[in-house]
């Protein structure tokens, strides 16, 4: 019987563009490595990514903390990489908010990462680390 990771990424409805790249990069991980990976996406609110916590999107997040987070030039160039670096800011300022911030990637039922997009590496880490044994 092959071992299988299950990896959900949460994110928005319709999917922002840190969700869609999260989302291809689990994806590309998964195949990378060459094992039996369930990917799934879950949609903040749902019941499903709700067991996880009380998510929100970045644009809810900051409403949230009552902070402003100007993106509007990241967003207009698509810069996904400038997105996350005044995401990351935000998230330190506000580390004990007790919400998950879009996007977050579950493998098999553990939070492993939210708030930004985490590296084809990292995820290709995390999903090793969850190879269940024997």
């Amino acid at each position: 019987m092959k071992k299988r990771v299950k990896v959900s990424v949460i994110g928005t409805s319709p999917p922002c563009i840190r969700c869609n790249r999260t989302y291809k990069l689990a994806l590309e991980a998964s195949k990378e490595l060459g094992i039996d990976v369930e990917l799934e996406k879950l949609t903040i609110g749902s019941p499903e990514a709700e067991r996880y916590g009380r998510g929100m999107s970045l644009l809810e997040f900051e409403k949230h903390v009552g902070a402003e987070l100007d993106i509007s030039e990241e967003l207009k160039q698509g810069d996904v990489e400038g997105i996350d670096r005044k995401a990351k800011l935000l998230l330190e300022q506000h580390k004990d908010a007790g919400v998950i911030v879009s996007p977050a990637v579950v493998i098999n039922g553990h939070l492993k990462f939210f708030g930004t997009v985490p590296s084809k590496e990292e995820l290709k880490d995390a999903i090793r680390e969850a190879i269940p044994e024997g």
